[in-house]
C-alpha cells in the first residue's frame, strides 16, 4: 500500500466540461504517485473529507497537496488550510467543517506568478496582439474584498503585469480585479493609450470569464478571448513540479531537522530549496 499520495484540491462546479478539464490537467500529470481530486463544491462524493479518507484508507500516511487555484489570495486556500488544521481555527462563528487528518501534510503554494503561469498568459498575449507598441494591456484577476487576500491579490498582478510590460513594450499595462470592482474604470483609462486586450488570470473557463467580464467591459472597445490557464498542458507540468518539489523539500527538511523532531505539516515554497540540491535529491527519491 502507498505511503504517499497526492491530492489536489479545485473549486468545482455543476458544469461537466469545467470538471473534465481539471481532472484531465490532473491525470496529465507525471506524479507517479496516487492522486486524487477533491471539490469544494459542486461535485457529490468528491469533497475534500471523502478524498482525504480514501486516501488514508488506501494506505496513506503522508499527502501532498495542491491547490489548483490562482493565488494564495484567494478566499477558498485560506479556509482550505484552516479546514486540514494548517492554520488557526477562526474565532467566533464560522460555517467550516475540519477535515478529520491522520496523514502527514504535505503543502504546495497555488498557481501565483509561477514560470508556467506566465508563459500561459504570454501565449494568450501572443493570439491577441498586433502591434504592442499601440496597444494596452489588461490583467484580470477575482480578487478579494478580505484584508490579507486582497493585497495578496495585488502583489500577483502587479509583478505579472510588471514583467508582462518589459518582455512586450505595450504602450500602457495595468490590471483590475472583480473584487473590488475595479474593472471598467482602469479598462477606461487603458483605452485611452491604445487597443486594449484583456487577459482574465483564472484557472478554468466559467461564469466570470463568459459573462462577468464581459458585461462589466460593456461600451467599451477592447480584444477579448476568454481563455484561462486550463486545458493548457503546462497546468499538469506545473502539479508535476509543485508534487517534486515538496517531496523534495520534505527530504532535505527530514535530514536537517531529524534530531529536533518533526512536525506534521511541511510547508513547500518555490525558494525553499536550491535547484541543485532539489537535483540531487530528486535522484534519490
Amino acid at each position: 500500500m502507498a505511503k504517499t499520495a497526492v491530492l489536489v484540491i479545485a473549486h468545482g462546479s455543476s458544469d461537466p466540461d469545467w470538471l473534465a478539464l481539471v481532472e484531465s490537467a490532473v491525470w496529465q500529470c507525471r506524479a507517479d504517485l496516487p492522486i486524487r481530486v477533491a471539490f469544494l463544491g459542486g461535485v457529490e462524493g468528491r469533497s475534500i473529507s471523502d478524498e482525504v479518507r480514501r486516501l488514508e484508507v488506501s494506505g496513506a500516511t503522508t499527502i501532498v497537496v495542491v491547490p489548483l487555484f490562482a493565488t494564495a489570495g484567494s478566499n477558498h486556500v485560506g479556509e482550505i488550510r484552516v479546514i486540514l488544521g494548517l492554520d488557526p481555527w477562526p474565532t467566533g462563528e464560522t460555517d467550516l467543517i475540519r477535515v478529520p487528518v491522520q496523514a502527514r501534510i504535505l503543502w504546495c503554494p497555488p498557481l501565483e506568478d509561477h514560470r508556467n503561469v506566465e508563459q500561459i498568459v504570454a501565449e494568450r498575449i501572443e493570439s491577441l496582439s498586433r502591434l504592442p507598441s499601440r496597444e494596452a494591456l489588461l490583467l484580470v484577476g477575482h480578487g478579494s474584498d478580505l484584508p490579507g487576500c486582497h493585497e495578496r491579490w495585488e502583489k500577483l498582478l502587479l509583478r505579472l503585469t510588471f514583467r508582462l510590460q518589459n518582455r512586450y513594450a505595450f504602450a500602457a499595462a495595468g490590471y483590475a480585479t472583480l473584487r473590488p470592482d475595479t474593472l471598467y474604470d482602469q479598462a477606461c483609462e487603458l483605452v485611452q493609450k491604445g487597443d486594449v486586450l484583456v487577459l482574465p488570470l483564472f484557472v478554468s473557463q466559467g461564469y466570470f470569464t463568459r459573462q462577468a467580464i464581459p458585461k462589466r467591459l460593456a461600451g467599451l472597445a477592447y480584444r477579448y478571448e476568454g481563455s484561462a490557464y486550463l486545458p493548457h498542458p503546462l497546468i499538469a507540468d506545473w502539479m508535476s513540479q509543485s508534487i517534486r518539489m515538496a517531496l523534495v523539500t520534505d527530504i532535505l527538511t527530514q535530514r536537517s531537522m531529524y534530531e529536533h523532531g518533526r512536525e506534521k505539516a511541511v510547508e513547500v515554497g518555490w525558494q525553499s530549496v536550491s535547484s541543485h540540491a532539489a537535483m540531487q535529491v530528486t535522484r534519490s527519491i
